[in-house]
């Protein structure tokens, strides 16, 4: 297990490559935001049947980086309610099996997560009902009433 520092070390140690990175003209849109239109010009040049490589130029990112996109983005949408033959898309887009296994499994992981995070939460005993609260309102109901009333007095009597 690591220790704290380490992390922090290793997150210093990610924003300075990440940095490095950006400042060489090849890989300069290292940790950028993706446009729509990058996402349609990656899926063409894999149609096309370009290299990782090559794609990775023209898009100023690292190889990683693409197939990362390449497979949340392509691969992952069409397999994520399905089982599918991992090797044959590893073969069909050229990467690496366990590198496509490891990353779709963390996908899956993040999505199992946030239905976790959507789903509703139960129902606390000490939550008042329905009818406590209208009981509640109309007592606050009658307050208001009362005050009111008072005002009234107060600027009849002026």
């Amino acid at each position: 297990m690591s220790s704290p520092s380490q992390s922090v070390l290793g997150i210093i140690s990610q924003d300075l490559r990440m940095l490095e990175l950006r400042s060489n003209d090849e890989t300069s849109n290292v940790g950028t935001k993706w446009m729509i239109e990058e996402d349609n010009r990656l899926v063409e040049e894999i149609i096309e049947n370009k290299t990782y490589e090559e794609i990775a130029l023209e898009h100023k990112r690292t190889v990683f980086g693409i197939k990362l996109r390449v497979i949340s983005h392509i691969i992952y949408p069409k397999i994520k309610d399905a089982t599918a033959d991992m090797e044959a898309l590893a073969l069909e887009y050229k990467i690496d099996t366990s590198q496509l296994i490891r990353q779709i499994d963390k996908l899956r992981m993040k999505e199992t997560a946030k239905k976790e995070k959507q789903k509703p939460k139960p129902i606390n005993d000490d939550m008042p009902t329905n009818k406590e609260i209208l009981e509640y309102l109309k007592q606050l109901d009658n307050k208001i009433n009362e005050i009111n009333s008072k005002l009234d007095n107060l600027e009849y009597l002026r």
